[in-house]
């Protein structure tokens, strides 16, 4: 079902994908970006099914978005008439989260003042709970967990506890070093849940530039940056710059000794040529489509396990499990570990069934998301790799 919307005003287009009808819940993020188009949104949204469907979550996957610029001085006026547009549907099925170019809590701003209760106000209808405990569980988001808010470290954190568990099955056999491309939202949160179990960060890329030092990146003075500086103003042994770099600021991260490379940037953050280089055993992606087809080959043929971003970008997916799922409200910090030992036990599950039957860890996840099981009436609770919470002790 795709709905279509063209502004009264200014004559842009916007767009509603769901992705599926089998689920009283659809969830995706909301995308502001200049030339974006139905067809991205349709192919996002099925990334998001796939998503919830891995991890047997009744919801369907969908994406919305406005072909607009959120640098104009009009993108916020322009975003808050969409989801007015919007309000039925996130009445009845869709929860929405923020994507490029918008930011949550803008939207709950907006979505507040067109009367709308929340932009994920549609999973207290679904989940069948009181407002009182809607809105109870829906702030967690906004408690600090260390540095950060539960809402800035929950995909994040997802990506770097799947990074760990990746490497477990790989059998890396030292103390951990990763590589990092991309420092905005989600690379920022990966790290600090990395360097919170120990892990060293050894190399890191933005739009800058790359930074290196064997000896691991000072992941804290990197997180006190504010964003959008580039990562080399906290320092480090060794930085080479986007210029002096054929193919871009982050050409020179895939050649840096590591034994996960993260990928939490952009679309196509490697080209096939790219992925020849790629010293690592192990590459994680985070970043929507942020590994093309022909690059994620030539890394299988050379033996790399590689773990696509329907898995390493789950983390809201599954952070939406560990909020509403329990039947007894979470704390802030009960939830970075539920999802923290839910991708755990993803990446186990999935590795294991792909060496058993001699396939691919995208493979076997296609097969696992197209299996029907049972929904259940409530979206939330019934994902098998969520723990009860006297597991985590």
């Amino acid at each position: 079902m795709r709905i279509h919307y063209v502004d009264p005003l200014e004559g842009f287009d916007g767009w509603l994908v769901y992705d599926g009808t089998d689920c009283r819940l659809a969830a995706g993020g909301c995308r502001m970006q200049p030339g974006l188009t139905e067809s991205e949104l349709a192919e996002l949204a099925s990334r998001m099914t796939l998503k919830q469907h891995v991890l047997r979550v009744g919801v369907d996957g969908a994406k919305c978005g406005i072909d607009y610029d959120p640098r104009s001085a009009g993108a916020d006026i322009a975003l808050q008439r969409f989801l007015r547009f919007l309000r039925e549907q996130f009445l009845t099925r869709f929860s929405m989260g923020c994507d490029m170019g918008t930011h949550f809590d803008d939207l709950e701003r907006m979505a507040r003042a067109e009367g709308i209760p929340s932009v994920k106000y549609a999973i207290k209808v679904a989940q069948d709970i009181s407002e009182e405990e809607f809105f109870a569980r829906l702030r967690l988001l906004d408690e600090h967990v260390g540095m950060l808010t539960l809402g800035q470290r929950r995909a994040g954190h997802a990506l770097a506890h799947v990074v760990i568990a990746a490497a477990r099955k790989a059998k890396t056999g030292r103390k951990l070093t990763c590589a990092l491309q991309g420092f905005g939202n989600l690379g920022r949160a990966a790290a600090y849940s990395l360097a919170e179990e120990g892990i060293r960060v050894t190399a890191m890329a933005d739009e800058y530039g790359c930074v290196a030092d064997p000896a691991g990146l000072d992941v804290a003075a990197m997180l006190a940056l504010p964003h959008g500086a580039p990562v080399a103003a906290a320092g480090a042994r060794r930085y080479v710059s986007g210029a002096g770099c054929a193919g871009g600021p982050s050409a020179a991260l895939p050649g840096e000794p590591c034994d996960v490379l993260i990928l939490a940037a952009t679309q196509d953050a490697l080209s096939p040529e790219q992925a020849d280089q790629v010293r690592a055993p192990v590459v994680v992606v985070g970043a929507n489509c942020g590994l093309s087809a022909e690059a994620e080959r030539r890394l299988s043929r050379r033996g790399v396990l590689a773990i696509p971003d329907f898995i390493g970008g789950i983390g809201g997916s599954g952070s939406m499990e560990a909020i509403f799922g329990p039947s007894v409200r979470p704390s802030a910090k009960e939830v970075l570990d539920l999802v923290a030992a839910m991708m755990r036990a993803l990446v186990d599950d999935l590795t294991e069934h792909a060496s058993r039957a001699g396939r691919s860890i995208r493979e076997v996840a296609f097969q696992r998301a197209a299996q029907p099981w049972s929904v259940g009436e409530r979206p939330y609770g019934h994902c098998p790799y969520l723990p009860k919470r006297r597991e985590l002790r």
